[in-house]
Parts: structure tokens; C-alpha cells; sequence
């Protein structure tokens, strides 16, 4: 696998709408979000739900294999997995 990522900025600045505000993006702790079984956009949930096991980071990555899904995608960059809800426009970033 390439180490070299790119930045979190880097792919938003890519899929966010240059003409509107920069948005939001919610930091959260990989291992307490498994802990807890849940995270602020209740991803970890979603992704059970479409029966992803996420039991480590990059399983978070598995969503993009799941060409039904449209809404749900993640990328893996320097500073975790960012994911995003496309119809939102939110991100999430998964951090180690």
C-alpha cells in the first residue's frame, strides 16, 4: 500500500463547491467510535447495517467496493479515513 496520502484539505478541497462555504468536518477517535459502537453521522452503524464489519480503520474503505451505494463514501488520507455523506455534504474523519 502507498504511504504517501494525501491531506484531509487536499480531497475535500477536490469534491466541496468552490463558490459556497468550506464545510463541515467533524474529528473523531477511531477507537472510541468502535468502542462506543457509534459516531456523530452514525456511520459505523450505517455500514453494519449494509453488513461492512469495521474492526479497523481501513475497514471504513470497504463502503467504496459497494457500487449500490451512492451516498456513503471514504477515503483514506494523511490523517485517518475521512468519509463523506454526499447528499449532505459532510465529513467525517475517522482519526488512529
Amino acid at each position: 500500500m502507498d504511504t504517501a496520502q494525501e491531506s484531509l484539505a487536499t480531497v475535500v478541497g477536490r469534491y466541496a463547491d468552490p463558490d459556497g462555504p468550506p464545510p463541515d468536518i467533524t474529528r473523531v477517535s477511531f477507537a472510541l467510535a468502535l468502542r462506543e459502537g457509534d459516531d456523530p453521522l452514525h456511520i459505523l452503524p450505517y455500514l453494519a447495517g449494509l453488513g461492512l464489519a469495521v474492526t479497523r480503520l481501513d475497514d471504513l474503505l470497504k463502503v467504496n467496493d459497494d457500487e449500490t451505494e451512492e451516498e456513503v463514501r471514504s477515503f483514506r488520507v494523511a490523517e485517518g479515513v475521512a468519509v463523506t455523506v454526499a447528499s449532505d455534504g459532510i465529513w467525517l474523519l475517522f482519526e488512529p
